[in-house]
């Protein structure tokens, strides 16, 4: 469920606000919150097109366009205004979107060609990347490359990674990056939500093993 705190604390997930512990202005029940962030996913992460929303080269689509076009297209969402787009991302736990003006973007998990050398570039000496047993010695000979999305996905910590892994495998194997040394050496890793780095590529020179895993 998600709700604005009647305080001034912001908008926030449940019943009661964290902060004061009031129960705040109700704006979207639990359905309706993965409904459309479903939705606003896909749009700005995957199909833009087919919604008819205009994205520059750096992801970024007008809040207006992208709540017009939902409404347009999708039945008993009549309701949905700019302000309901705004808490969805600041709600957001895994920080997936950023919000600019009156411009909103994804900022990781695309699967269409975008720019995203504004985000902040890593600040962590090692990130960690999930694979499985069929992929690992693969990967240590080659590197690491895009499949399903645009971008290779990192993790800021062992545990994220794991966690990423076992959407795949029962035990994934988890590969450490230098990304320190990959940094100096000009390759561009970007921190891209919470948790989660993107890079173009990551070349082998810069992987290995995690020891114990």
């Amino acid at each position: 469920m998600l709700r604005k705190c009647n305080n001034n604390h912001g908008h926030y997930r449940g019943e009661l606000c964290p902060v004061c512990g009031e129960k705040g202005k109700f704006l979207m029940s639990e359905e309706e919150l993965k409904r459309i962030g479903g939705i606003m996913s896909g749009i700005l992460r995957h199909f833009p097109d087919q919604f008819g929303v205009m994205m520059d080269d750096n992801g970024w689509v007008s809040i207006l366009d992208l709540v017009d076009a939902i409404k347009t297209r999708k039945i008993g969402l009549h309701w949905l205004r700019p302000l309901h787009i705004e808490a969805i991302v600041e709600t957001d736990e895994k920080n997936r979107y950023q919000i600019d003006g009156e411009m909103v973007r994804a900022t990781y998990a695309h699967t269409i060609d975008v720019n995203l050398s504004d985000l902040p570039m890593a600040k962590l000496s090692t990130l960690y990347y999930p694979v499985t047993e069929d992929e690992v010695e693969i990967v240590l000979e080659q590197g690491l490359t895009p499949t399903d999305r645009s971008k290779v996905h990192l993790s800021g910590s062992i545990e994220k990674a794991t966690e990423a892994g076992q959407i795949r495998t029962e035990n994934p194997i988890i590969l450490q990056i230098d990304a320190e040394k990959a940094i100096k050496n000009g390759v561009s890793i970007r921190q891209a939500g919470k948790d989660v780095y993107i890079a173009d590529e990551i070349a082998v020179k810069y992987v290995s093993r995690l020891k114990g895993s």
